[in-house]
């Protein structure tokens, strides 16, 4: 059965995104992803975004994301394989310096720093960056008004 999981891309003034660095306890490759994480039962998917904001990146005041894509995915860490359905929300926030509050012991382990990219600097980067495509991801958002419309988009496996 699928973990359901919240993404956050998380917006600044400037249209850059945060991204997490880490790296894989097993393989030490390391990667760039969004903020987020699993939801709780009986959570909301808006209480979970922002209790993934504030555990990850120390935001306590999250504005209501609009849902913009969703997916199904397997992924691999530390050896393991894991199901997710993920829901996507769009947040615009004024830009900060993240200071995680309530990391995972996993997440002390593998998180070593923070990012805001441009979409731009994503697709030309040649690091490992979830989900694939993220940087032409963006730009086809922008070009849509940012989601204004209101349609989430299914994203391909990656």
């Amino acid at each position: 059965m699928a973990r359901h999981a919240v993404k956050l891309l998380l917006l600044d003034e400037n249209d850059r995104v945060l991204l997490i660095h880490a790296k894989d306890p097993q393989t030490q490759a390391e990667c760039w992803y969004p903020v987020g994480g699993g939801i709780e039962p009986g959570e909301t998917l808006q209480e979970a975004a922002a209790r993934e904001a504030y555990e990850e990146t120390g935001l306590t005041e999250l504005p209501p994301g609009l849902p913009i894509w969703h997916r199904d995915h397997t992924y691999e860490y530390d050896g393991r394989k894991f199901d997710v359905h993920e829901e996507w929300l769009l947040h615009r926030i004024e830009r900060f310096d993240p200071r995680p509050t309530q990391l995972s012991e996993a997440e002390r382990h593998s998180i070593f720093g923070f990012r805001w990219w441009r979409a731009e600097e994503l697709i030309e980067t040649t690091e490992t960056v979830f989900p694939p495509g993220l940087g032409q991801l963006m730009g086809e958002l922008a070009g849509e008004g940012w989601g204004d419309d209101g349609r989430r988009t299914e994203l391909g496996e990656g």
